[in-house]
């Protein structure tokens, strides 16, 4: 028999999985994207800012800050690859 886990905090930060844009297959997770993360790290500013003792509201805000660094890094990753896939839809229309 399995073990039921109790809700708790855990669950209530289930992770929404996001409609995939077009030409890819399946959804994402929200965490595999910039919006997703930078959704993640305000509910973790939320959740912070209602916290009882300051430990936790220093873990929540790190949280925070992590998920929005994820978001920049993968803004940053999305923005290269759209430009080396025009540098090489230019290169194959020139013929170089």
């Amino acid at each position: 028999m399995i073990p039921q886990t109790p809700p708790g905090p855990a669950q209530d930060r289930a992770v929404p999985a996001i409609a995939a844009p077009p030409g890819r297959k399946g959804a994402r997770k929200a965490e595999d994207t910039a919006g997703g993360c930078r959704r993640l790290a305000a509910a973790d500013l939320e959740r912070a800012a209602s916290s009882a003792s300051e430990q936790m509201r220093a873990v929540i805000e790190h949280s925070a800050t992590v998920w929005s660094a994820r978001a920049d890094l993968l803004d940053r990753l999305e923005a290269a690859s759209l430009a080396r896939a025009a540098r090489i839809r230019s290169s194959l229309a020139t013929g170089r």
